[in-house]
């Protein structure tokens, strides 16, 4: 195949991050203005959404929303993120965010159902958050020893390899997949291998958030600059935050900064 013939997937892959409270799911709850969003909510941020301003009433109809409530001994979040990428109707039950629960199936509880295999241009997928995600992860691999109340053991090395495997896996999907993906994630300052330290997304370990970006083809950053929202993607923004955009768009020249500018 020649460069010139070569057609550019339509579907974008778009992560944002930041520090709390800084406009990151506003930002991305704005793309319901023109697309349909299957909001996958972990650790209930979709609250800001119902009180912001620039959302407007209409564009909430747009959202699709799926609360997975997720902690520490109930890992719902990671079995029904594997639940939902192996595609298929998946019934994400409104009491407990678990695929195809048998116990609200067995009382007729109210359920959601999502099928990332009827995606269209118009849907996009929307995870909140990849560091709950993470966490999820790590909480699914020691669910035993949890059980237990042995709430002093740490996780060894074995564990983060495993948490590793299985967010590779998830987000190696997430990638490759034909329809829209947008993931919000907080931040983390790490030391990279040239000893400078920069800002990351969270996602698992250190090592694996240093490179976590890979998965993307935007790398949104999200700040309180002069008390106003901020969102930058360009590589040239900062020297020591990971951000950054395929397409060269330049979130931070924008007086209202857009998810929207990245899909055109």
């Amino acid at each position: 195949m020649k460069l010139d013939t070569y057609q550019e997937a339509a579907a974008r892959k778009i992560l944002v991050y930041g520090p709390p409270k800084s406009g990151k799911t506003d930002l991305v709850g704005r793309l319901a203005e023109k697309y349909k969003l299957h909001w996958l909510d972990l650790e209930d941020g979709i609250k800001t959404l119902l009180h912001s301003p620039r959302m407007k009433k209409e564009w909430m109809g747009n959202i699709e929303l799926y609360k997975i409530p997720d902690t520490q001994m109930t890992p719902a979040a990671i079995e029904t993120m594997l639940r939902i990428l192996k595609g298929g109707t998946q019934n994400i039950c409104h009491t407990h965010g678990i695929a195809n629960c048998v116990k609200c199936k067995a009382t007729d509880a109210p359920y959601t159902p999502i099928n990332i295999s009827s995606f269209g241009p118009n849907d996009v997928l929307v995870l909140d958050s990849v560091s709950q995600l993470s966490l999820s992860a790590m909480n699914y691999i020691q669910r035993e020893i949890l059980l237990k109340d042995n709430f002093d053991k740490k996780p060894d090395w074995d564990d983060y390899a495993k948490q590793g495997r299985i967010l590779e896996r998830i987000f190696s999907i997430l990638q490759a997949a034909p329809f829209h993906v947008v993931c919000i994630s907080h931040e983390n300052l790490v030391e990279m291998e040239d000893g400078k330290k920069k800002l990351v997304p969270i996602a698992g370990t250190s090592q694996f958030s240093k490179t976590f970006a890979k998965y993307f083809d935007d790398v949104v950053y999200c700040d309180i600059v002069n008390k106003k929202h901020k969102a930058a993607s360009s590589t040239t923004y900062s020297g020591s935050i990971v951000l950054g955009s395929r397409t060269g768009k330049k979130l931070e020249d924008m007086e209202n900064p857009n998810l929207l500018e990245l899909f055109k």
